[in-house]
């Protein structure tokens, strides 16, 4: 049987930082090892249950979304995360908002 995916998937070998937001504490960092527009695969040095769900920022760009699996891979886990949404060149997008939020609109006094 083969198994075709619904959205093509692309290598990577990313930083990020994710965040666990069902605990209080500090994000850990890892690897994102490849993605699509509906998840990603992350190396990461700690065990993640999966239905955790979790913040990534990668770059620019802020992941939220839900473990889907977690295997171990010699000393470190091998996770999948299913994206719920996502906030791509975060700091370009904001710059834009704040900028339209605080520009009077043409005939404004």
């Amino acid at each position: 049987m083969e198994y075709h995916r619904r959205e093509p998937r692309f290598d990577s070998d990313q930083p990020v930082a994710v965040t666990n937001l069902e605990q209080q504490g500090l994000p850990f960092l890892g690897r994102l090892i490849n993605f699509s527009a509906n998840g990603t695969r992350m190396v990461l040095d700690r065990e993640v249950q999966p239905g955790t769900m979790v913040k990534v920022e990668w770059g620019s760009t802020i992941l939220l979304g839900e473990i889907i699996y977690c295997s171990p891979q010699g000393e470190e886990f091998v996770v999948g995360l299913e994206l719920e949404d996502a906030l791509y060149e975060r700091e370009e997008t904001l710059d834009s908002m704040t900028q339209a939020w605080t520009t009077p609109a043409d005939g404004a006094r």
